[in-house]
């Protein structure tokens, strides 16, 4: 218990310097979705997915729109026409919330 706690304490003053403080979503698993989904994406030309990204909140990236009920729950995804290419995750199928999508005039491939 003591080799725990002095290795804690090494642990919180090597790291005092760099502290950062995050507000992490009540419901961060429809944000590990969609970061799954834009893995698949092998083109994204217009970069269109670069706001997808841990310093923009998920609810705000392109194409994102979250519930006003349920905050942190993707409603819709819609990146109509923004010429990307890849395959479709089945992560989208997780995304429970989901009331609308739109992914079309793109290039998708695959099951």
């Amino acid at each position: 218990m003591a080799t725990l706690l002095a290795f804690l304490l090494l642990l919180l003053s090597y790291g005092v310097g760099s502290i950062r403080c995050y507000t992490v979503p009540v419901n961060s698993t429809d944000m590990l979705f969609l970061f799954d989904f834009k893995k698949h994406i092998s083109r994204d030309p217009r970069g269109a997915l670069s706001s997808w990204n841990e310093s923009v909140p998920f609810c705000r990236w392109n194409g994102v729109t979250c519930s006003r009920k349920h905050p942190w729950r993707v409603v819709s995804l819609n990146l109509f026409e923004l010429s990307l290419s890849g395959t479709i995750s089945s992560s989208l199928g997780n995304l429970t919330l989901l009331k609308e999508l739109n992914l079309s005039l793109n290039s998708f491939s695959g099951k």
